[in-house]
Parts: structure tokens; C-alpha cells; sequence
């Protein structure tokens, strides 16, 4: 009997534990769709990226990834080598609903079950942009890191941090939980912005994204006109707010009207470059990895994903 072509990554504890039981659920749809196919559960924190890897190294052509942001973002750093190439060509991704926040997937059109396995069924595969992110580690070690949807720094990095305590929560809840938490004796951090190898804003800046999708924290619209195949990243500078214009900005956040700010703005750039003189907490894709200096760059067309 020969091997599916299909693979499905599964992050049975995303969600607080729900993913388990949606998968669970959407096990026999998920077969008539794509016909018979494995299955690979995470262990571990960053076992996707091992996982992911093998899969396409093994021959497998089209990987159903069931999770958060998280779990996709660990999927799409097994899709590269070091260089930056997709270890198979003709490989497509797909998503199963899941996961805490669930950002990239309202982006892709995916918000509910219904609509991933829609998009599984008519099978659309799209060239979509991947970002790549330099940055130090809480070692001091520099790496690297791939993205899909968003990676951002400031609050949002030092939010982040505090995540773990409110994920049980979920999606806007633990958002809302940590960011408080963060807001606790915040100080906006000086920031220099390089942008497509010219010198781009400095200052006091709250949180800057550098987007390829265009919501992040539990469905906060943050960067409205981001796209994922225009070959361009859209990075949001939202400057220098007090801590009170941030919570009376939050639920505009939620529906993109937060860019009427002055103190709001959008960027088009392909590669960013940002420094600072103060220790400033990244987030990549809802995961605390690391640090500024980071440079982040990106890869155009350079994953097919079903959308």
C-alpha cells in the first residue's frame, strides 16, 4: 500500500487543549477531502519544526498543519534550509482551525472550521510571502527565525513575556490579561528605524509590527493593509502613546480605526532594520524569542499555501 501524500502536524494542547477534540472532530471531513492521510503529533515545544521537516524530506506534498500561530510558525521554519530554500519543491500548507490567538488564519479567510475546510476543498494554492527575522537572543546568541504573519516589538514583545500566565484564557482574554500586566511601569523605548537601506522614523515608539498578515494579539487589526502576496512587508509604528491612549486605542486596534492616529503609521518596506539602546522584547508570530538589534527581511512567493 503506498504512503498519503498528506500529512497533518497537530498540536493537540493549542487552544488551552481544544485542538485536540477539533481535531478529533474534523478527522473523517478532513479524509473526504484529501483521501487517507497520516498524522504526527507535537511533544514538545518546537517539534513541529522537526516534524515539518521530515515530512517534506519523506516525500509528503501537502502538510495540514492543526494549531495556533505558533504551531504554524514552527511548521514554516521546518520548510527552509539555511540558505532560505524550501527543502521540496511542489509542497503546498494548509490550515485546520485552532490555536490561543488564531491571527494568521483570519488573514488567510479561515475563521472557523467550516471555512478551513473549504479552502481545503477547493484547494487554491497561492505563492505567499515568508518573513525572515535576525535578531539576539535572551542569551545573546543571534538567530534566525522565519514568519508568516506578523513580528513585532516594544509592548507587544514585553506583553508576550506575560502570555504564559493568561493563555488558559484564550485568544483576546490572555491578550488583554498580559498586556495589562505589561503595561505595568511601562516606558516607551527609543527606536531607529532603517527601512529598505535609508533611514526610516526614530523616537519613543509603543509597538512597531512588521506585517505580512494583518492581525496579531487575538484579532487585533493592527496593520489593516497588510497582504501576504504583495511582496512587501506593511510595518505599523504605533509611536509614542501614554499608557492611557494605549487602553483607550485597544479596541481600535480591533477594527483597524486606530490608524486615524496621528500617532499611527503605516511603511511599505521589504527589509527593516531596527536598534535600540534599551533592552526591547521581540514577538514573532505570538512567540517571545528575543531581542533588538533584529533585521527583518522578506522572502517573496516563497510558500504555497491553500487560501
Amino acid at each position: 500500500m503506498s504512503r498519503p501524500d498528506t500529512i497533518a502536524i497537530v498540536n493537540e494542547r493549542a487552544g488551552a487543549g481544544a485542538m485536540a477534540d477539533v481535531f478529533r472532530r474534523l478527522e473523517h471531513d478532513l479524509e473526504a477531502i484529501v483521501g487517507p492521510f497520516d498524522v504526527a503529533f507535537t511533544d514538545y515545544a518546537g517539534h513541529a519544526i522537526a516534524l515539518a521537516r521530515e515530512a517534506l524530506l519523506d516525500g509528503y506534498t501537502r502538510i495540514l498543519v492543526g494549531g495556533g500561530d505558533g504551531t504554524v510558525n514552527e511548521v514554516v521554519n521546518g520548510w527552509f534550509d539555511a540558505d532560505g530554500q524550501p527543502l521540496a519543491e511542489g509542497a503546498r500548507l494548509a490550515l485546520i482551525t485552532g490555536g490561543t490567538g488564531g491571527d494568521f488564519r483570519k488573514t488567510v479567510g479561515a475563521r472557523t472550521r467550516e471555512d478551513a475546510l473549504r479552502l481545503l476543498e477547493q484547494d487554491r494554492v497561492v505563492p505567499t510571502d515568508v518573513g525572515r527575522v535576525t535578531y539576539h537572543s535572551h542569551d545573546g546568541e543571534e538567530e534566525t527565525r522565519y514568519f508568516m504573519n506578523i513580528a513585532s516589538f516594544g509592548l507587544s514583545g514585553e506583553t508576550d513575556r506575560h502570555i504564559p500566565s493568561f493563555k488558559r484564557f484564550g485568544g483576546k482574554l490572555a491578550y488583554a490579561g498580559a498586556t495589562l500586566r505589561a503595561l505595568w511601569g511601562w516606558k516607551n523605548p527609543v527606536v531607529r528605524l532603517t527601512l529598505d537601506g535609508a533611514p526610516g522614523p526614530t523616537g519613543p515608539m509603543c509597538t512597531v509590527a512588521v506585517a505580512n498578515g494583518r492581525y496579531f494579539g487575538g484579532g487585533m487589526m493592527v496593520c489593516p493593509t497588510a497582504e501576504l502576496d504583495d511582496g512587501r512587508f506593511t510595518v505599523g509604528i504605533l509611536g509614542d502613546l501614554s499608557r492611557f491612549e494605549v487602553v483607550r486605542q485597544t479596541r481600535t486596534i480591533y477594527d483597524g480605526s486606530h490608524v486615524k492616529s496621528p500617532k499611527v503609521t503605516m511603511h511599505p518596506a521589504r527589509t527593516v532594520v531596527a536598534e535600540s539602546d534599551t533592552p526591547v522584547y521581540l514577538d514573532v508570530d505570538g512567540e517571545a524569542l528575543g531581542l533588538l538589534p533584529a533585521r527583518f527581511d522578506l522572502l517573496p512567493a516563497a510558500l504555497p499555501l491553500v487560501r
